[in-house]
């Protein structure tokens, strides 16, 4: 049966996997160096969250100066309370505003506002200064980026998904792909650059592009590469009404007032005695993420559980004071006014939000040069972790994209140079065949699959977790594993990709719960009901790994932050 399945080969020498600013920079950045690059895009270019539609662009910061740098990095650390690899911070910190440069040398504009230190709504997401700050509007920049890579001859795939990596000896020897027809592909290249996003695509409520689902954290572990710190995931509140999917900004938070489906104010029933609302609300103005490090906390947790306690509504009502129509900050009206143009909201409509999944703060661990542990295969962009920590500060995820980005790219492309692919056709033939026959079907269809995993993932792996919540999870998600049984029969009859799809967000979701799960204390963005505090003895890096036989590890790593 096997023998009737083609395999199309596909030749390059650098393999870039994602379709945002992290993969774009390492493509433009590898082709540069005089070798060919292949994009494989799972949806289409200008993916992700770096394209993504339900918000109104990206905020980029940088230091000051020299001794800005110095204290940005402190301050990285303090807010990822510790869990963070202090090298790879100050290689953001140090290049980001290069390569913004090098971006408006291309043609592309920022947003630079003239009043930034005058402006309380421009200091960074839990950072305690203003820094220099850059808006990256993606709608410019998606034509210049365009005709940069169809001048360097990268050569785009869309509508196709890489399913394995291949290594031999800890080595990287080429990736199966499968497109849209349901043909496989096999890409000989001799280096990888997994630049495929977050994870937030697992919760049933995110803010995510369909492509943003840790897919590629599969395709890092399964190939032997770590990952850390994926734990800490931040949410943002979110528009379940007018507009589904819809970005909330935190700035307003001060301005507004959340109510349930009887117009009562929700929070009192959920905050603690003595907590004052007005300032508590202010405190939440600063910042969009959920963070279990600040009173603000209790503004997310009652927005959730009051999500949880009326089906009916599914979130909060928000009203706006009549006052933020006068507001001066810089944010804010630029907030509205794409509120307005783009997806035809006013503040004074009624307006329903709830927690959504948003961006990750972990994922594969690298080193200094976007290398992970195992050689010829780079990550970068929102799919890596290490650089940031329980918190992170705003700004910093795009900055992570474009200076990882880059480093990726042209790391990838001199050890392709270096390494130029001479792949065993027989070996490769027989692990691709292996792999597919170890696929498996499951009993019921897979976007089943893939709705009760988001469903709990975001009831039991949101703002707010506990023991027996996660154990619930872990119990259900292990029963939807059980019913990968059947072995393929027919070809014909199989939708690899949605099958495939199904059971990495059972492996990732057992992964996430599990982690959390095992770190039993609060630290930024991961709050433990049943563990309130930030604890000592858990001042280390939850370690994940696979070992040969497919079994996943879990290891604490104690600190480490020389530089």
């Amino acid at each position: 049966m096997f023998l009737l399945i083609n395999i199309n080969k596909y030749d390059t020498d650098v393999l870039i996997i994602g379709g945002g600013l992290a993969g774009i920079s390492a493509a433009m950045e590898a082709a540069s160096v005089g070798v060919q690059v292949t994009m494989v895009v799972a949806d289409k270019l200008f993916s992700g969250s770096s394209f993504s539609p339900y918000t109104w662009g990206l905020g980029i910061v940088a230091p000051f100066d020299e001794l800005d740098k110095k204290d940005f990095v402190e301050n990285i650390y303090r807010v990822g309370c510790g869990l963070v690899y202090k090298e790879l911070s100050y290689i953001i910190v140090d290049n980001i505003e290069t390569r913004i440069r090098e971006l408006e040398d291309l043609g592309i504009n920022f947003k630079t506002p003239q009043n930034i230190m005058g402006d309380e709504t421009l200091i960074p997401c839990f950072d305690n200064k203003h820094r220099k700050w850059f808006g990256f509007t993606f709608e410019h920049s998606k034509q210049i980026f365009f005709e940069k890579m169809k001048e360097l001859n990268i050569n785009i795939l869309e509508h196709q998904k890489i399913v394995k990596l291949f290594t031999n000896k800890e080595v990287f020897t080429g990736a199966l792909g499968i497109n849209e027809n349901n043909q496989f592909i096999f890409f000989n290249a001799s280096s990888v650059v997994i630049a495929t996003g977050g994870f937030g695509g697992l919760y049933k409520h995110n803010l995510n592009t369909e492509d943003i689902n840790g897919e590629g954290l599969i395709l890092a572990l399964s190939a032997g590469c770590e990952l850390v710190n994926l734990e800490f995931l931040q949410f943002i509140p979110g528009y379940l009404k007018p507009k589904y999917k819809t970005i909330f900004a935190e700035t307003a938070f001060k301005y507004a007032t959340l109510e349930d489906a009887y117009g009562n104010c929700i929070l009192e029933k959920y905050f603690p005695e003595g907590i004052n609302k007005k300032e508590i609300m202010a405190e939440r103005s600063t910042h969009g993420p959920f963070s279990s490090r600040m009173n603000s906390k209790y503004v997310d947790i009652a927005l959730f559980k009051e999500s949880l306690r009326n089906p009916e509504l599914q979130g909060a009502k928000v009203k706006y004071d009549i006052s933020i129509s006068n507001s001066e900050g810089f944010l804010i009206k630029e907030y509205f006014e794409w509120l307005n143009q783009s997806r035809g909201i006013r503040y004074n409509e009624e307006i329903i939000i709830t927690t959504f999944a948003h961006a990750a703060n972990g994922g594969i661990r690298i080193n200094k040069n976007a290398e992970t542990t195992v050689k010829g295969i780079y990550a970068a962009g929102e799919v890596t972790g290490g650089m940031h920590g329980a918190d992170r500060i705003g700004g910093l995820s795009t900055a992570n994209a474009l200076v990882f980005g880059k480093m990726a790219g042209q790391n990838a492309a001199l050890f392709a140079k270096n390494k130029r692919s001479h792949i065993n056709e027989s070996i490769i033939k027989h692990e691709i065949f292996s792999y597919i026959k170890s696929i498996k079907i499951p009993k019921f269809e897979p976007n089943l699959v893939l709705r009760k995993i988001k469903e709990l993932m975001w009831e039991n792996g949101n703002v707010v977790r506990n023991a027996k919540q996660l154990n619930y999870a872990i119990k259900q998600v292990k029963e939807l594993e059980k019913d990968f049984d059947r072995e393929i029969d027919s070809f014909n009859e199989i939708n690899f990709i949605n099958i495939i799809k199904a059971k990495n967000y059972i492996d990732l979701s057992l992964i996430l719960l599990t982690t959390m799960l095992l770190r039993e204390e609060s630290r930024g963005s991961h709050y433990r009901e049943d563990y309130p505090n930030q604890r000592d003895e858990f001042n280390k890096f939850i370690i994940v790994s696979q070992n040969e036989n497919g079994v996943v590890k879990y290891n604490m790593e104690s600190l480490n932050n020389k530089i």
